[in-house]
């Protein structure tokens, strides 16, 4: 079973991992599973995967044995360093792919009733942000005018 990310944790958690000046575009819960792990819920990370206009935010989530429900992790990868992401999969059951440096996840991204709602929707928006990244030249940010 996982682990229901309501409405006000995400916006809560999200006011306080973005930067000033970036804006949420999506946002989607995810499932990674080991192989080695023989279906035990306690051996099963679940993602929280916030889009933003700048880069995507990687909440790792455990559930633990005695303590309960934890965050054990974030991780952020910017556009720039994203070299794949995408949506495979049939029906319900789809799989969210991406790879970035040294990060590399695949994501079992369900929906239905305990997931966030329009949670297929939100890692399609995911790879749409980035595909409009990429197509972006790079930003001029770092240009200084000299008086």
């Amino acid at each position: 079973m996982a682990i229901f990310f309501s409405d006000l944790y995400v916006d809560t958690l999200s006011k306080a991992l973005l930067a000033p000046g970036e804006r949420l575009v999506a946002r989607a819960s995810g499932l990674d599973v080991p192989w080695w792990s023989m279906g035990i819920p306690m051996l099963a990370s679940h993602y929280l995967v916030l889009v933003t206009n700048q880069r995507a935010v990687l909440v790792r989530h455990k559930r633990g044995w005695v303590t309960g429900d934890r965050m054990e992790e974030v991780k952020s990868v910017a556009w720039s360093q994203v070299q794949q992401l995408k949506v495979s999969g049939l029906f319900a059951k789809k799989k969210l792919t991406l790879e970035a440096g040294e990060v590399r996840l695949s994501l079992a991204v369900r929906g239905g009733f305990l997931e966030i709602p329009g949670n297929l929707d939100a890692a399609k928006q995911a790879v749409d942000t980035w595909q409009q990244s990429k197509a972006l030249p790079a930003s001029t940010a770092s240009y200084a005018r000299a008086s």
